[in-house]
C-alpha cells in the first residue's frame, strides 16, 4: 500500500552533521536490506506451504492467516500511520523483528517435527530468523543514532498450538506476518531517507 508521506514534524533536533550522515547511512543500508529481504520472504512462503499438504498447497482452499496479536499490527489505517512520530515508527519495527526472531526460529522447531527431510525450508527458517535479528540490530542502531529511547521488550509469548495442522496454520501466519511487516519497514524507511537524505 502506498501512503504519502507525513509532514516532517519529528525530526529530532540537534543532530551534528556527522550524526545525521551516520543515521543517512544506516538508514539507506536498511532499505537495501529489507528489498533483499522481502524478495527472501516470498521464497520463504512458497517453500513453506509447499511441505505442509493437503490443504497447504492449494492456498485458494484456506482462509487469510490470521494476524499474531503477540506483535505491533503491520497494517495501519493511513490516518494512524501518518500520525507516527519517527521515535514509535522504529520502536514498531525493533518490537516486531524481536518477536519475529523468535517465532520464526519456533516454527523451525515445529518443522523439525512436521518435516524434518525438508532441509531447504529448515535452512530459510533459520536464515530468517538471523536476517530478522540483523534487522532489528539495523534499527536499534538508527534508534541510539537519533538519541531515540530503546524500548523494553518482554519474552516473546510462547505461540499457541497444540495440534500439527495448529502448528502448520500458525507458522504460515508466522511466515506471512513476517513479510508484511518487511513491507512495513520498506514503507517506514522511506519515510526516513527523505527526513535524513544522505
Amino acid at each position: 500500500m502506498a501512503f504519502e508521506t507525513p509532514d516532517a514534524g519529528s525530526r529530532p533536533t540537534r543532530l551534528s552533521s556527522a550524526q545525521s550522515k551516520e543515521a543517512a547511512k544506516k538508514i539507506e543500508q536498511i532499505s537495501k536490506q529489507v528489498l533483499m529481504l522481502i524478495n527472501n520472504s516470498q521464497e520463504l512462503l512458497q517453500k513453506y506451504l509447499k511441505y505442509q499438504g493437503s490443504p497447504f498447497g492449494q492456498p485458494d482452499l484456506l482462509p487469510e492467516p490470521k494476524k499474531l496479536t503477540e506483535l505491533p499490527s503491520p497494517d495501519l489505517s493511513k490516518d494512524v500511520w501518518l500520525s507516527l512520530s519517527d521515535s514509535e515508527r522504529l520502536r514498531q519495527n525493533y518490537v516486531a523483528y524481536t518477536f519475529l526472531t523468535d517465532f520464526l526460529s519456533e516454527v523451525k522447531s515445529w518443522q523439525e517435527d512436521l518435516n524434518p527431510n525438508a532441509s531447504d525450508l529448515l535452512e530459510l527458517l533459520e536464515k530468517s530468523a538471523k536476517q530478522a535479528l540483523g534487522l532489528r540490530s539495523n534499527v536499534a542502531s538508527v534508534m541510539k543514532i537519533l538519541s531515540f529511547p530503546m524500548p523494553l521488550v518482554p519474552p516473546s509469548p510462547a505461540l499457541d498450538a497444540s495440534t500439527a495442522f495448529r502448528k502448520k496454520l500458525k507458522g504460515w501466519s508466522v511466515c506471512q506476518q513476517y513479510q508484511d511487516w518487511l513491507h512495513r519497514t520498506q514503507r517506514d524507511i522511506t519515510v526516513l531517507m527523505q527526513r535524513y537524505p544522505l
